[in-house]
């Protein structure tokens, strides 16, 4: 069995690149480039990147913007201000401008995640987080999971002690309650002063490591009151200002002075484990397994849902939606499909 050991590490390689903690022996890390972003250039990457959040507007005061979204400079700006007029919403009123940048895709899975950040000196959040929409289980209902890298106010107004900490937290949604437990890790200075690296390894569906400006801070075993294994499911990042309930908005020339009002991210980074054998690590396989995904034709021109079964004797015996069984000689798959599967028949 890969098992991936819990091996803590508190000091880092002195690289550029900031790399994630060595990898346990037979394991190598390598980047993922679907959450990945430098922000070198002077427009949000489109195809990685919604400039909100697909299915918040946003806590009032504060609404997601799209024109509070911008790159430039080398870095991802996520700017505040006040809205020309008040927008009214499913009985909510919005009266501030915040901004959200969230990731297409929602397949980050373990992994080690990782942003280099300076907090926006005013009583709204600076975030870099993860999270779901949740999955059915019988006799429970719909949860979902949430994992917070970091939350930081930089200009807190009634908590000051939150802008002088890395607050990270991991939450077990059911119901609209959360079952939660956290970790705080103490910075340099205050969050809006400098940049700080603020990273996390997803080791497993239970445990996650929090890291600051490189080094080791703590690590969370998440709660499993409500089901055994709460962090099974890939996740989505998001990297959010907004104003919080417990917390004193800004006043109309704070949120709207220019030398205090942005999240600068200067980049977002993402690795993956993977055998150092080139096969495939467990949670892969279980994920082939139990996961319905798309299977392309090499032609381009068709493709089937399903999941895997297995993989054997040149032919990928896949299983449908409703329990049909299908084999398709591996050579008529595209590139991506035969290498994923060349990866499976060395795992076997």
């Amino acid at each position: 069995m890969r098992t991936i050991t819990s091996i803590l590490f508190s000091c880092f390689l002195p690289m550029a690149w900031a790399d994630p903690p060595p990898a346990p022996k037979g394991f190598n890390w390598q980047v993922n480039p679907d959450y990945t972003d430098e922000f070198n250039g002077n427009q949000l990457d489109g195809d990685k990147w919604h400039d909100h959040h697909p299915r918040w507007r946003g806590r009032p005061p504060a609404r997601f913007m799209k024109e509070n979204v911008s790159v430039g400079g080398g870095n991802l700006r996520l700017t505040n201000g006040t809205l020309d007029e008040p927008i009214k919403e499913r009985g909510q009123e919005f009266t501030l401008g915040g901004a959200a940048v969230v990731s297409k895709k929602i397949e980050a899975f373990y992994g080690y995640y990782e942003c280099r950040l300076k907090a926006s000196n005013i009583s709204m959040s600076s975030t870099f987080w993860m999270s779901n929409r949740g999955h059915h289980y019988p006799g429970i209902g719909n949860i979902s999971q949430e994992l917070d890298i970091l939350e930081t106010v930089g200009g807190s107004k009634r908590n000051v002690k939150f802008a002088s900490y890395m607050n990270s937290n991991t939450h077990v949604w059911h119901g609209g309650d959360s079952t939660h437990i956290g970790n705080k890790a103490k910075l340099p200075g205050e969050s809006h002063e400098d940049y700080n690296i603020y990273g996390c390894w997803w080791e497993d569906a239970n445990t996650v490591h929090f890291y600051l400006n490189n080094k080791h801070v703590g690590t969370v075993e998440v709660d499993t009151s409500l089901i055994p294994h709460p962090f099974e499911h890939p996740m989505h990042i998001n990297m959010v200002t907004e104003t919080y309930d417990w917390e004193t908005p800004p006043t109309p020339e704070e949120i709207n002075d220019t030398s205090r009002n942005t999240t600068l991210i200067d980049w977002v980074r993402s690795y993956t484990l993977v055998p150092s054998d080139g096969s495939l690590a467990d949670w892969q396989l279980k994920r082939l397994r139990e996961e319905l995904r798309e299977w392309k034709a090499a032609n381009g021109k068709s493709s089937t849902k399903a999941r895997l079964v297995k993989a054997k004797h040149g032919y990928a015996y896949l299983e449908k939606k409703g329990g049909k069984e299908i084999r398709i000689p591996i050579k008529l798959l595209c590139k991506e499909d035969r290498e994923l599967l060349d990866k499976v028949m060395k795992s076997n």
